[in-house]
């Protein structure tokens, strides 16, 4: 070959793989959150990590650890279990691109300790160096930070102080500079609360834009019995809505994720027969199989398809809700997850995030392929399979 041709194959080859950069990039994620308190459990909530499909997600985060104050670093909240990282990491047999990363935080963790952390240099600097080390122990690709929330604890802004925005923002900053020296390079995320008074008063914006590879909003739970009437804790307008107000804040699109349930909310109407959005309740509700008064999509689809549930789309198509006697839930289904999906693909927004994967109908049993709401998301963004009317789960 002569020195022009190898020169011209050269640059060929260099601008391919910079257009397959780009491309990996460009390429909306889907972060899976798998819990690991239902590991083992056996009966219809048994979900081991053999039973998760990583050809359908792009992360999974291991949700949850938590801030360990003692020995300043994350730990695993059942503990270490170096044999279930070595079952997840198994996973990249099946998609070598798929990252497992460590959630830490959640609903109902001791707001005063990240407090404590992030307001002391010194704590910060040793939790970073002790939480890289546990990352490489353990082979994990990252951490997401799900502190539920600064200044806002437990949705509460008058319960933390001021200086933890700063602070927070300070953590990642430090966080991201650690992680940028690692190789390979760790991932940094965090879930964000996703109302504006919280967000507002939680978070640094641009420390967000800064830092973070990509922000989980959690668009749900917007709704439930405490409001004393029934409505959808996810609409799919309202999460579009958040979705934007994030990107006007600052975040650049392609960080920005919205959160797809795979649960609803359950209410006890005080009438059967006042069964529309906004009826009046008595309080939560219950399913023949939920949790407390959530409901996991994999026993709607069975309620709605074989139990006689009646179903209705409220909002031209969207925010589906679904009553029997005096129990009324409202979920996001197949349908509701690749509307939301394909918006966030056509809109040049990040990808998507799942609480919880186990939530699916993944063995299956109503549908007739396993996980109908993963595939939905997947359809979606990347036009991959086929849509939610050939998966033989519950009418739209």
């Amino acid at each position: 070959m002569s020195d022009d041709r190898c020169a011209l194959s050269l640059i060929l080859h260099r601008n391919y793989d910079n257009h397959q950069a780009l491309l990996t990039v460009a390429k909306p994620k889907v972060i899976c959150y798998w819990p690991n308190w239902r590991v083992d459990s056996g009966g219809d909530d048994r979900h081991v990590p053999e039973n998760i499909d990583p050809t359908l997600c792009t992360h999974i985060h291991h949700a949850f650890h938590v801030y360990d104050q003692q020995h300043n670093v994350v730990r695993d909240s059942a503990g270490p279990q170096p044999d279930l990282y070595r079952r997840l990491h198994a996973l990249k047999s099946k998609n070598p691109d798929v990252k497992i990363i460590v959630s830490m935080g959640g609903w109902g963790q001791p707001d005063a300790q990240y407090s404590h952390l992030v307001a002391d240099e010194g704590l910060r600097l040793g939790f970073i160096k002790n939480t890289i080390a546990y990352l490489h122990k353990y082979q994990f690709d990252g951490l997401d930070i799900d502190w539920e929330f600064p200044v806002c604890w437990a949705a509460d802004c008058n319960k933390g102080p001021k200086a933890d925005k700063p602070n927070f923002a300070t953590l990642l900053r430090e966080l991201r500079k650690a992680f940028d020296k690692e190789n390979p390079r760790l991932s940094l995320s965090a879930a964000l609360g996703s109302t504006e008074d919280i967000a507002q008063q939680a978070y640094d914006f641009n420390a967000l834009a800064q830092t973070l590879d990509y922000a989980s909003i959690m668009t749900y739970d917007w709704a439930g019995p405490w409001e004393g009437k029934t409505d959808h804790h996810s609409k799919y307008q309202q999460c579009i809505n958040m979705a934007n107000w994030f990107a006007s804040k600052g975040l650049p699109k392609d960080k920005i994720c919205m959160g797809v349930p795979f649960y609803g909310h359950t209410f006890n109407l005080k009438n059967a027969g006042q069964h529309w959005m906004g009826a009046p309740i008595t309080g939560s509700g219950k399913t023949p199989h939920g949790e407390g008064d959530n409901a996991w999509y994999r026993e709607m689809c069975d309620l709605v398809k074989n139990k006689g549930w009646t179903k209705e789309d409220p909002d031209q198509g969207h925010d589906p809700i679904s009553y029997h006697g005096t129990t009324w839930v409202g979920y996001d289904d197949p349908y509701q997850a690749y509307d939301k999906s394909k918006w966030v693909k056509d809109n040049g927004f990040g990808g998507i995030i799942v609480w919880e994967i186990t939530q699916d109908d993944f063995h299956p049993k109503c549908c007739s392929v396993a996980y109908p709401m993963l595939r939905a998301i997947n359809h979606g963004l990347y036009g991959t399979g086929q849509g939610p009317e050939t998966y033989g789960c519950e009418h739209k």
